[in-house]
């Protein structure tokens, strides 16, 4: 019975959904309807960082939501465990990074990120690099992915310029007209794929020289999966706005951008 309502009223992404009845899952594994058990491979497309069922998270989630869930937007009324993680976030990244502004997805964080760039710069580019990316939402979508997916949403935001990855050449075409590089510090569906040494170092000094914002997405590349907490470290090159979801989250819908207090307080006229 619940897969002929799966299949008659649940939106399908693909022509061959995989049809996996899952009763629960714990750690790394995943269960069936009839006990069979199967090896978790995907983690909720990086979303189950830590474990399915992990005890933590679920004693987190109990305790809070004996208190209360949802209250009022994000930057009004004073949420304690809201403010405790915005300053765990902060405290692990570089003093720049200071500010949270938490979203509902990874989708939205780049979204926000965007807006806030082109709010700082007052500029209308957004640069960004083949086969990344960075969401489905339409801004998300213009920035990147492949042509097979974005063509049948066209029209599309316009003042996108996008670059090869690893590509030194085309870093000129970063100009005064550019108000944010967006890109992933280690391109993770088009098949992980790792910035060549210095090719994030060059891209910093050319953002500098052109007064652009440089923002990483690390919605999947973010909290321990490339070995440290965020892949930036790798290279040691800071961006202005870092993007956070997926493990984010563990499994709420929790998304989020960082920028300095001094440009995030651009929002506090006409947010977004």
């Amino acid at each position: 019975m619940h897969r002929q309502q799966f299949l008659q009223h649940i939106a399908q992404t693909s022509q061959s959904p995989l049809m996996l009845e899952i009763e629960h899952a714990d750690g790394c594994w995943l269960f069936d309807a009839n006990g069979k058990k199967y090896l978790d491979l995907i983690s909720g497309i990086a979303v189950s960082n830590v474990g399915h069922n992990n005890a933590e998270i679920k004693s987190a989630i109990y305790n809070q939501v004996e208190k209360y869930m949802h209250v009022m937007v994000y930057g009004e009324f004073i949420e304690s465990p809201q403010v405790k993680y915005a300053k765990w976030i902060s405290d692990h990244l570089p003093s720049p990074l200071n500010s949270v502004y938490f979203v509902n997805s990874g989708s939205e964080a780049v979204e926000g990120a965007l807006k806030l760039a082109k709010r700082v710069t007052g500029r209308p580019e957004i640069i960004s690099f083949h086969n990344s990316y960075h969401g489905s939402t339409m801004g998300a979508l213009s920035t990147g992915n492949n042509e097979e997916r974005k063509n049948v949403f066209r029209p599309l935001i316009p003042d996108n310029t996008i670059l090869n990855y690893n590509d030194f050449d085309q870093l000129e075409l970063i100009t005064e007209n550019t108000a944010a590089v967006l890109i992933e510090p280690i391109q993770a569906e088009a098949g992980i794929i790792l910035p060549k040494p210095n090719y994030l170092n060059s891209i910093r000094e050319k953002c500098n020289a052109t007064g652009t914002l440089l923002i990483f997405d690390e919605c999947q590349t973010g909290f321990g999966r490339t070995g440290k907490l965020f892949a930036w470290e790798h290279s040691g090159v800071i961006p202005d706005i870092i993007t956070l979801g997926k493990a984010l989250g563990g499994g709420m819908p929790l998304g989020a951008f960082v920028a300095s207090k001094m440009h995030m307080d651009m929002f506090t006229q006409n947010p977004i």
